[in-house]
């Protein structure tokens, strides 16, 4: 169920005194498969960082903004990082997700089948979601205190202006990453701004008319430095990230 701006703002005056509204959701559900798909870039250890997003979308539209951005975003950086990541002191695990507009299972499961030494073998989850639809970027660092100054150097250091949010929000496949024990961030546009385009995500207004190539650019030139320099960090600012 897709609630619009407009629709939750009347049913917040509702909540402060008038009729309220009751809704019948009829639903029909059946077995179906899916798939996660995994793409290994080994680096000179062991130690890998995720570069994630999910594939999946509501059919009220294109989804667009949620997450055909994330998917753009996560296939360029690929394709430019790709021929460097034997170098990396870590390898790149690239990772599309499913089922994540359905209570982030698709990651769920993922995190849930890896031991605590493949956990620990993970550096950092990079979760691209919802990307383009404003210029304003924001990181969600899920509670990992310890990674913001990294994600801010980085943004920096290439001439962006990233937020960091630190609370952990459940709204993305991080999520499940930053549960296990994994640092873990979001990359988004827009975050609570009700101007954006992003507030139209999740209805049929999620279209590609919305996402300026501006927009992509910045995210996946951002993404692409982030992911860079996780996988050439050394051991030691890795380990801060841990700390929250």
């Amino acid at each position: 169920l897709g609630i619009s701006p407009e629709t939750a703002a009347r049913l917040a005056r509702r909540a402060a005194g008038w009729s309220t509204a009751t809704m019948t959701i009829e639903t029909e559900e059946g077995p179906a498969e899916t798939e996660t798909l995994v793409y290994d870039y080994p680096g000179q250890t062991d130690e890998w960082v995720v570069l994630s997003a999910h594939v999946d979308g509501h059919d009220l539209a294109e989804s667009a903004m949620d997450n055909g951005t994330g998917l753009a975003s996560v296939l360029a950086v690929t394709r430019a990082l790709a021929p460097k990541v034997a170098g990396f002191r870590r390898g790149v695990r690239v990772m599309f997700f499913s089922v994540e507009e359905w209570a982030l299972t698709g990651s769920a499961q993922y995190v849930k089948s890896l031991s605590d030494a493949e956990r620990a073998k993970i550096a950092l989850n990079v979760n691209l979601d919802s990307v383009a639809g404003s210029p304003h970027l924001a990181a969600l660092s899920s509670g990992y205190a310890g990674v913001e100054p990294f994600l801010l150097a980085v943004a920096e250091a290439n001439g962006q202006s990233l937020r960091t949010v630190r609370p952990l929000m459940t709204n993305s496949d991080h999520a499940n990453f930053a549960l296990g024990g994994i640092p873990a961030i979001r990359l988004v546009a827009g975050f609570d701004d009700p101007a954006a385009h992003l507030r139209v995500v999740l209805t049929p207004a999620d279209t590609r008319d919305k996402v300026a190539q501006s927009e992509l650019r910045q995210a996946t030139l951002l993404t692409a430095a982030l992911v860079a320099a996780a996988c050439t960090a050394d051991p030691a600012e890795a380990a801060r990230w841990r700390a929250k």
